[in-house]
């Protein structure tokens, strides 16, 4: 098998290298200075990566592991954190069993300002139909005034066309006849 593995590894650089050859001898590959330096570059890559790889890789490596030890620092805190938290809002659970007392005054003093709310509203209530009532009493005082006085006055004007002027005449001599008796007696005084 060995064998067999050394001949594949023979054959294939023999064919790659015929190839390269016929690539060339044929102008698919030019050779210039720009293939010249090309492949010394990657030879140049090739043996640098050889020589100082594994000491960069060290180096990488560790690096890696610090941000890894960080980073698991930080989770470690952080987790912390999240433990404390967790204990904190148990804690609060805990006390929101005096929540209910608090819920109850709450719903007691919102009770109360509907109370206020509402009596405030029976009173202006009130004090509208007050009003109302108040103008229909001064309403009716007003007509009844009104009518009083027209009918005195239309009583007046009846009686005074009903007094002919001998029933007039009579009166003011009965009136002088009063007088001259009263005086008198004031004149006495």
């Amino acid at each position: 098998k060995q064998w067999y593995q050394r001949r594949v590894a023979i054959t294939a650089g023999v064919v790659g290298g015929g190839l390269l050859l016929t690539a060339i001898s044929k102008e698919m590959i030019v050779v210039d200075a720009d293939v010249l330096a090309g492949t010394f570059l990657g030879l140049c890559t090739y043996g640098i990566a050889k020589k100082i790889g594994p000491s960069v890789l060290d180096a990488l490596d560790k690096h890696s592991k610090n941000i890894k030890t960080t980073m698991g620092e930080g989770k470690n805190v952080q987790i912390q954190a999240f433990e404390e938290a967790i204990a904190e809002e148990k804690a609060a659970a805990a006390s929101l069993g005096s929540a209910g007392e608090i819920f109850n005054i709450k719903r007691e003093l919102v009770q109360i300002e509907i109370e206020a709310e509402y009596r405030r509203r029976i009173k202006l209530v009130h004090q509208e139909v007050k009003k109302r009532l108040d103008y229909q009493v001064e309403l009716e005082r007003t007509k009844n005034a009104f009518i009083r006085d027209h009918i005195v006055n239309w009583l007046e004007s009846e009686v005074i066309a009903s007094i002919s002027t001998e029933q007039e005449e009579a009166n003011i001599n009965q009136c002088i006849a009063s007088l001259s008796l009263l005086a008198p007696q004031a004149a006495a005084q």
